[in-house]
């Protein structure tokens, strides 16, 4: 067992090291060769230190999170054997292996430790990077990997309007007649609002309060008791059961008791509130949602879509994209983060033009290219994607800060959000694969 050599390091300095030692394979405590093809992407919220790693262990592939200490026995000393969060974990790295027991996950399974003290011959030295993308501009010029990343945007455009186009033909003719086709951009609509975190529960929302449903209502309070009483977010609904004080939030209490006697309710824990700014809540995001329905109440949430798209300019037609998604909000939402929860400071938006980029971009743009093949409707599908290679840099996350650090293109200029895309089909189909060698980047 290696112990600590007296040697004093801190968990980030642990974290470079496991960067750096991509393409060597070292041995684990258990005796297993583990080469690292991918050493993943910084996790910046709860769980494990990587995400989306690619290890090489008994000639296997596998890809999975890695989680990063010091000393071995902080995995119990910080109860991730308990945490169901760390179940996705391949591998335990440490510098200094000082546990009897072996990793074990909380369910049930273990996994192999790479003590790094042990691996490096004792010596916690860097080692050179080995990613064949690394400072990617040192092998090629600026207007090459413009064309390889506005390549992989547009193959990431047509791999979202394809799957659209799956979920649409599934409803078959008499489904997309009846109307039901405005279901599928609800529910992409819902999975952009839930960013990572909270995904699969608007989408679950889309499916127990479906948009034809809310959009049968009248009135934003109506709609809004709707969806917040379907999430089982209503203030009677979570925690001790509060009763509502301010006169606002009593109008959706009694609205949601006339009108949502037969919904399927969901539970408060149903949705993650950790790590997440306030003004990006769950509650906040189904409201801001409730006022873009009651925006394009006269016609349809996918009308109103389309008709955005077919009066955008080509040369600044985000902005009238964004300004048909953003929502100021008013009233009680101006100065609220939550029911009963003022804020000290100005408030931005409900949805302001960040996350409304986004949802242009990810799924109002490739939804309205799939819709336009399927109705035969040329221009709109073309004026879609032409939208679309035009469209500004949005605002960055994980994985585009991650890939821009990777690829040491920080100080590369006029970047597009199909460049942007194009790093993030570049990393989901490649650099998680383990598939260096496939990658258009690796010339």
């Amino acid at each position: 067992m290696i112990t600590r050599n007296r040697i004093k390091l801190s968990e980030k300095q642990v974290a470079l090291i496991w960067q750096q030692a991509v393409g060597k394979e070292l041995i684990s405590t258990q005796g297993e060769p583990i080469k690292i093809i991918y050493p993943g992407r910084t996790n910046g919220g709860n769980g494990p230190d990587f995400r989306d790693a690619v290890i090489v262990s008994k000639s296997n592939l596998i890809q999975g999170d890695v989680e990063l200490h010091v000393n071995s026995e902080d995995w119990y000393n910080h109860g991730h054997h308990c945490d169901a969060q760390y179940n996705n974990v391949i591998l335990h790295t440490v510098m200094w292996h000082d546990c009897h027991s072996p990793t074990s996950l909380q369910n049930g399974k273990s996994v192999p430790v790479l003590c790094l003290a042990q691996a490096l011959q004792h010596q916690a030295y860097l080692l050179p990077h080995q990613l064949p993308c690394f400072q990617v501009l040192n092998h090629m010029d600026r207007q090459t990997l413009r064309k390889l990343l506005n390549a992989a945007g547009e193959e990431r455009f047509k791999q979202k309007a394809m799957n659209f186009q799956t979920e649409i033909l599934r409803l078959g003719s008499i489904g997309i007649q009846k109307g039901e086709v405005e279901q599928v951009l609800f529910q992409g609509m819902m999975r952009a609002l839930g960013y990572v975190k909270n995904t699969k529960p608007f989408e679950e929302l889309a499916a127990r309060m479906p948009l034809k449903l809310v959009e049968s209502r009248k009135g934003l309070a109506l709609k809004q008791a709707l969806l917040l009483g379907t999430a089982g977010l209503l203030p009677s609904q979570r925690g001790q059961g509060k009763v509502a004080k301010e006169k606002e939030v009593q109008k959706l209490e009694k609205l949601w008791e006339l009108a949502g006697k037969k919904a399927k309710i969901m539970k408060e824990r149903d949705w993650n509130f950790s790590h997440i700014y306030p003004n990006n809540s769950p509650v906040r995001r189904i409201v801001a949602l409730s006022y873009l329905i009651e925006r394009y109440h006269e016609g349809t949430l996918l009308a109103g879509m389309l008709q955005l798209i077919k009066e955008a300019p080509l040369s600044s037609g985000y902005r009238v994209l964004e300004n048909g998604l953003t929502v100021a909000g008013n009233d009680y939402w101006r100065n609220h983060l939550d029911f009963d929860v003022r804020s000290k400071t100005k408030i931005s938006a409900l949805l302001g033009n960040n996350k409304a980029g986004e949802i242009v971009v990810n799924v109002v743009l490739p939804f309205a290219f799939a819709w336009g093949e399927i109705t035969n409707e040329a221009r709109l599908a073309e004026k879609a994607i032409e939208l679309y290679y035009g469209y500004p840099r949005l605002a960055e996350h994980c994985i585009t800060r991650h890939m821009t650090k990777q690829l040491g293109l920080e100080e590369l200029p006029n970047f597009t959000a199909c460049h942007q895309q194009g790093l993030i089909h570049v990393f989901r189909n490649y650099c998680r694969e383990g598939s260096c060698s496939q990658c258009p980047l690796d010339s």
